[in-house]
């Protein structure tokens, strides 16, 4: 963290999404940095790195986002990249339950490496209403039984871009609330 002369602090945060293939890590990373959606699944081989500024207030947070692949044959990979973080989205595909139910893992693997990390989770898809399989208190359960306030859970659509800035802009704030408390450092 440093000072900007002309206004509030800097933050620079290195944050991953985690999830299992196919729940819309990639899409979401798209539609929060480029504002678009790919409508052809390509999976992420390995890991994609990008990045966006913002700014919460006065105060400017560079995120540089990890979009890592959820395929079993990247988990080699994986430890490596997660290494720094002190964010991540855990993310489900509402449409899909047993994605709900990685999360647990998948919050359990990124904790095994670093240990100050503020975690929200986010049930994609929401714009596939017909197919939806998660209902929202189900969700809220699991956001419960890992111990995350019940405010870290977001329901997103990256094809239309519903609560997609919302659900960045808050967990940009909440970071910054996480270093001024002291419960994340950042170098």
């Amino acid at each position: 963290m440093t000072l900007n002369k002309s206004q509030g602090k800097k933050y620079i945060f290195k944050i991953v999404l985690l999830g299992d293939p196919g729940v819309g890590k990639s899409s979401l990373i798209s539609r929060y940095v480029h504002n678009r959606f790919e409508s052809s699944y390509m999976i992420t081989i390995g890991v994609d790195i990008l990045s966006k500024q913002l700014f919460v207030g006065e105060d400017e947070v560079l995120f540089l986002i990890s979009d890592i692949g959820g395929q079993e044959r990247f988990s080699s990979v994986r430890e490596k990249f997660y290494r720094g973080s002190k964010g991540c989205f855990l993310v489900f595909d509402l449409t899909r339950p047993n994605t709900l139910e990685s999360i647990r893992e998948w919050k359990r693997g990124l904790n095994g490496v670093e240990d100050d990390v503020i975690f929200f989770v986010i049930g994609n898809k929401a714009d596939l209403k017909d197919q939806i399989a998660v209902d929202e208190e189900e969700a809220l359960n699991i956001v419960k039984e890992l111990d995350l306030p019940i405010d870290s859970f977001f329901i997103t659509s990256a094809k239309t871009g519903e609560k997609v800035e919302e659900a960045f802009q808050t967990f940009a704030r909440e970071l910054i609330k996480a270093v001024e408390k002291k419960r994340i450092e950042v170098r």
